[in-house]
């Protein structure tokens, strides 16, 4: 098919089919320079799951869901469970975790953290004898006994001690990010 077509009136127009077939092929030098969507590595807290000391009935829900959303604003779910007595914050791409702040906005309205578990994406990398996940801002020593691949975009799920610095992720699942 000709990539234009004449009129009766003799003008020269594109044809539609021709034109996305161009734009098609002018993004392909993109893709395979690694400038496209899918080739950056994603790098950051996407979740945070806590079970919490202090939600003993369902009037708790609103003060503690209030304050979570304080501070993470852009936060793209907030969800308290008061039979589970868990909160769980799922974060925008653009919101930076901080396990400090995560237990200020708990004990704000009276309640403790207990546990907290992270989904978080980034790169472990050895450091001596030790293993780092850098996870956007935020950087994990690294515990557990998988044997997880150094250099290379994981997401990673576990248990995080924020009791004292390092804070400390215990890997319990890991895969790694497809490009």
């Amino acid at each position: 098919m000709p990539c234009q077509t004449r009129s009766a009136a003799r003008r020269i127009s594109p044809n539609p089919a021709c034109v996305l077939r161009l734009a098609a092929w002018s993004l392909l030098p993109l893709l395979v320079a690694g400038c496209g969507p899918s080739a950056r590595d994603e790098s950051r807290v996407r979740a945070v799951e806590a079970t919490i000391d202090g939600i003993t009935c369902p009037a708790c829900v609103p003060p503690l869901t209030a304050s979570l959303r304080r501070q993470f604003d852009k936060a793209v779910a907030i969800e308290v469970d008061d039979i589970r007595d868990t909160a769980t914050v799922r974060l925008d791409p653009h919101q930076e975790f901080s396990a400090k702040a995560f237990r200020h906005a708990v004990e704000q309205v009276r309640m403790r953290v207990v546990e907290l578990r992270l989904d978080a994406c980034g790169r472990v990398e050895a450091k001596g004898n030790e293993r780092w996940l850098t996870s956007g801002t935020s950087h994990f020593l690294v515990q557990g006994d998988r044997a997880l691949p150094l250099n290379q975009p994981l997401c990673l799920k576990g248990r995080l001690d924020a009791s004292h610095e390092p804070f400390t992720l215990d890997v319990t699942t890991f895969e790694l990010q497809h490009p």
